[in-house]
């Protein structure tokens, strides 16, 4: 009797803690404009979000949205909005916004994921609370994908002069300037729009890497592909909570985001971009498509004519208080110190 008596005690007890642990939950919702299966969403953001859940012992819940609130060019004001509390987006979508943070899309300064997205968020950690551009959101990550590639659905380029009169498809505003000062006539379309334009006669190519080419369904109009050692740009990602949302959590739930936060998620993407472009590849390898290298000759070529922008981006730091030469060279030594080719067994 007694024993039944002290079941009956536990099971109110019980009853009457429930409810208090699931108010004990708390539930931030990811805005999201890509597809669930596209790499950022599964090989990135939803590993992080389930370490943390996980750290947190499930105090801590990400509800991934599968309705895009607006183009991506929107997501940085939606989450300012407060339409959801976690966010991400292209820096490189919102000309003028986060030059700074831009350094990363410069010309041949990501050679690989890994260095690019360590040196992003390593730069960023260094001096991103001094740039103030993003007031209102807290960032918890940034990271760039692999390297791009020039793919052709019409003509060729196996030498830079190629380029020249060739309408490409690009994402962002630096890019599209590396392509003019290239001599091509660049075009901003959603990737989505990317494989029609080309059979249409709209645009000639793409800058993609091969992830993104099979993703986006574009491989069956290429032709040829042309590498550029070295990385020609790269476009830098930001994850970010809202900074009214980043408050509300308890101080437990925010040691364990910044546990698995930063260079966490850099090297996520390092190995999402990575296995998405060996998968890419060997799509494009079977549909037949010609893989070409640029020369080191032309490389050398287009660092020069490219000379220009890291100037300009150089002299907008300057205007905005900024020491760029430091952040630069910071950002250089980062990728250095990250760089996926970096040789290390062998003796001094």
């Amino acid at each position: 009797m007694k024993h039944f008596k002290t079941l009956i005690i536990s099971a109110a007890i019980a009853a009457i803690s429930l409810p208090a642990l699931a108010q004990d939950v708390k539930t931030v919702r990811v805005g999201s404009w890509l597809p669930p299966h596209h790499l950022i969403i599964s090989g990135i953001l939803k590993p992080w979000a389930a370490a943390i859940e996980d750290e947190t012992g499930g105090s801590l819940k990400f509800e991934f949205m599968t309705s895009a609130l607006g183009p991506p060019p929107a997501q940085f004001d939606l989450l300012l909005d407060q339409a959801f509390d976690v966010g991400y987006g292209v820096s490189g979508h919102n000309a003028g916004r986060f030059t700074m943070t831009q350094v990363m899309d410069l010309p041949f300064m990501s050679p690989d994921p890994w260095g690019g997205s360590a040196a992003s968020w390593q730069t960023y950690e260094k001096y991103g609370a001094e740039y103030g551009e993003h007031e209102g959101a807290h960032v918890v990550g940034l990271f760039t994908h692999s390297n791009p590639n020039i793919n052709m659905a019409n003509g060729r380029v196996e030498k830079l002069s190629d380029l020249k009169g060739k309408t490409i498809r690009v994402g962002g505003n630096v890019t599209g300037r590396m392509m003019t000062e290239l001599g091509a006539s660049p075009v901003q379309l959603p990737p989505t729009e990317a494989q029609t334009a080309m059979s249409r006669g709209v645009a000639d190519g793409i800058t993609f890497p091969s992830e993104s080419i099979d993703f986006f369904g574009i491989t069956p109009v290429i032709k040829s592909i042309t590498r550029i050692p070295g990385g020609l740009y790269t476009d830098t990602f930001w994850v970010a909570f809202n900074q009214d949302s980043w408050d509300s959590l308890s101080d437990e739930q925010r040691a364990a985001v910044e546990k698995h936060s930063g260079m966490a998620i850099a090297l996520l993407a390092g190995f999402a971009w990575t296995n998405g472009d060996t998968y890419g590849e060997k799509k494009l390898v079977e549909q037949g498509v010609e893989f070409l290298t640029l020369s080191d000759e032309d490389v050398a070529e287009a660092r020069e004519t490219l000379k220009p922008l890291e100037a300009e981006w150089l002299a907008q730091a300057k205007e905005k208080g900024f020491d760029g030469e430091a952040i630069l060279t910071y950002a250089r030594d980062m990728v250095q110190h990250y760089r996926a080719d970096k040789v290390v067994n062998v003796a001094q």
